[in-house]
Protein backbone atom coordinates (compact mmCIF):
# COMPACT_ATOMS: atom_id res chain seq x y z
CA UNK A 1 0.00 0.00 0.00
CA UNK A 2 1.25 3.57 -0.75
CA UNK A 3 1.73 6.11 1.65
CA UNK A 4 0.89 10.18 0.96
CA UNK A 5 1.31 12.77 2.98
CA UNK A 6 -1.90 15.28 3.71
CA UNK A 7 -1.46 18.95 4.63
CA UNK A 8 -4.65 20.50 6.09
CA UNK A 9 -5.32 24.13 6.44
CA UNK A 10 -8.07 25.90 8.37
CA UNK A 11 -8.58 28.63 10.30
CA UNK A 12 -9.36 28.99 14.12
CA UNK A 13 -10.84 32.13 15.97
CA UNK A 14 -8.35 34.09 18.16
CA UNK A 15 -9.12 36.64 20.55
CA UNK A 16 -7.53 39.75 21.96
CA UNK A 17 -8.65 42.49 24.42
CA UNK A 18 -7.93 46.31 23.73
CA UNK A 19 -8.04 49.33 25.96
CA UNK A 20 -8.81 52.53 24.71
CA UNK A 21 -10.10 55.77 25.66
CA UNK A 22 -12.82 58.19 23.95
CA UNK A 23 -14.92 60.75 24.82
CA UNK A 24 -18.04 58.97 23.58
CA UNK A 25 -19.76 55.96 21.93
CA UNK A 26 -19.18 56.87 18.43
CA UNK A 27 -15.54 58.02 19.22
CA UNK A 28 -15.04 54.47 21.16
CA UNK A 29 -16.43 52.38 18.02
CA UNK A 30 -13.56 54.56 15.96
CA UNK A 31 -10.95 53.97 18.14
CA UNK A 32 -11.64 50.30 18.09
CA UNK A 33 -11.52 49.94 14.78
CA UNK A 34 -7.95 51.58 14.30
CA UNK A 35 -6.77 49.44 17.37
CA UNK A 36 -8.20 46.66 15.94
CA UNK A 37 -6.55 47.28 12.23
CA UNK A 38 -2.69 47.59 14.48
CA UNK A 39 -3.55 44.21 16.33
CA UNK A 40 -4.30 42.61 13.55
CA UNK A 41 -1.40 43.34 11.87
CA UNK A 42 0.95 42.64 15.03
CA UNK A 43 2.68 39.18 14.95
CA UNK A 44 2.08 38.66 18.39
CA UNK A 45 0.48 35.49 20.10
CA UNK A 46 -3.54 36.34 20.76
CA UNK A 47 -4.54 36.03 24.23
CA UNK A 48 -6.98 32.77 23.19
CA UNK A 49 -7.27 30.48 19.93
CA UNK A 50 -10.49 28.53 20.07
CA UNK A 51 -9.14 25.55 18.65
CA UNK A 52 -12.82 23.71 19.55
CA UNK A 53 -14.47 25.15 16.32
CA UNK A 54 -11.97 24.81 13.44
CA UNK A 55 -13.51 26.73 10.40
CA UNK A 56 -13.21 26.16 6.42
CA UNK A 57 -11.09 23.50 5.96
CA UNK A 58 -8.95 22.81 2.63
CA UNK A 59 -6.71 19.85 1.81
CA UNK A 60 -3.40 22.48 0.87
CA UNK A 61 -1.73 19.27 -1.09
CA UNK A 62 -1.45 15.66 -0.94
CA UNK A 63 2.14 13.99 -2.07
CA UNK A 64 2.95 10.15 -2.61
CA UNK A 65 5.96 8.80 -0.49
CA UNK A 66 7.79 6.75 -3.29
CA UNK A 67 11.00 5.76 -2.81
CA UNK A 68 12.98 8.81 -4.56
CA UNK A 69 11.27 11.41 -2.20
CA UNK A 70 7.99 12.82 -2.23
CA UNK A 71 5.70 13.34 -5.40
CA UNK A 72 2.98 15.88 -5.74
CA UNK A 73 -0.75 14.31 -6.66
CA UNK A 74 -2.68 17.34 -5.57
CA UNK A 75 -2.80 20.91 -4.42
CA UNK A 76 -6.07 23.29 -2.79
CA UNK A 77 -8.71 20.04 -2.40
CA UNK A 78 -12.00 21.80 -0.67
CA UNK A 79 -13.60 19.01 1.26
CA UNK A 80 -15.43 21.68 3.85
CA UNK A 81 -18.29 24.22 3.56
CA UNK A 82 -17.57 27.74 4.00
CA UNK A 83 -18.79 28.55 7.13
CA UNK A 84 -16.52 31.72 7.60
CA UNK A 85 -18.36 33.58 4.75
CA UNK A 86 -21.36 31.12 3.97
CA UNK A 87 -23.73 32.05 0.92
CA UNK A 88 -26.79 33.54 1.61
CA UNK A 89 -29.95 31.45 1.65
CA UNK A 90 -27.16 28.39 1.75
Amino acid sequence: MTEYIVKLGFWLRAYNSITIEANSDAAAIEAAKVAAKHAMESASQPEHIDTDDRRQGIIAYIDRISSTGKEPVIENVPFDDDRIHPQPGG
